[in-house]
């Protein structure tokens, strides 16, 4: 900043000010609303079973998530290859980041229908959450139904 005038050096050094002031002044701000708000929390869920429906393409899954608020679905991801098809669920969370948010340890279970790109056939369907651990795959949905 030598060949800067005097002039030029205080610019400088009141843009910089204002830089990290907006820099504090957002911090504060996400802070704030992290704690009084609350951002969302997504985790994966443990997926219990699966069940073949009508259609060769759909699985039904039954996973576990968290009373309302505290679990609810997000999405399932589904990643097939020709030997097993890895099936991740996801809860989110509302609001939990919010200073006092709490949720109890019950556990609700969930089902929700997804589409693969190839028929189920004889490939083996693995849970995501939890490290490729084997899903029991039911033939229909009374069967998966009757056994929760």
């Amino acid at each position: 900043m030598e060949y800067l005038s005097g002039e030029a050096k205080d610019r400088v050094r009141a843009m910089s000010l204002y830089l990290v002031g907006a820099l504090v002044v957002v911090g504060v701000a996400v802070g704030a609303y992290a704690l009084l708000v609350g951002f969302d929390r997504v985790s994966p869920a443990a997926v219990d079973a699966v069940a073949r429906t009508g259609d060769p393409h759909d699985l039904v899954v039954q996973y576990v998530g968290g009373t309302p608020g505290c679990g609810d679905p997000e999405r399932i991801d589904v990643d097939e290859t020709t030997d097993d098809v890895v099936v991740t669920a996801f809860t989110v969370a509302r609001h939990a980041t919010r200073q006092g948010f709490g949720c109890g340890d019950v556990g609700v279970i969930m089902v929700q229908t997804v589409r693969l790109a190839a028929p189920l056939d004889g490939r083996e369907v693995r849970d995501g959450a939890r490290d490729g651990a084997a899903v029991v795959v039911h033939d229909s949905l009374a069967d998966l139904l009757e056994a929760s």
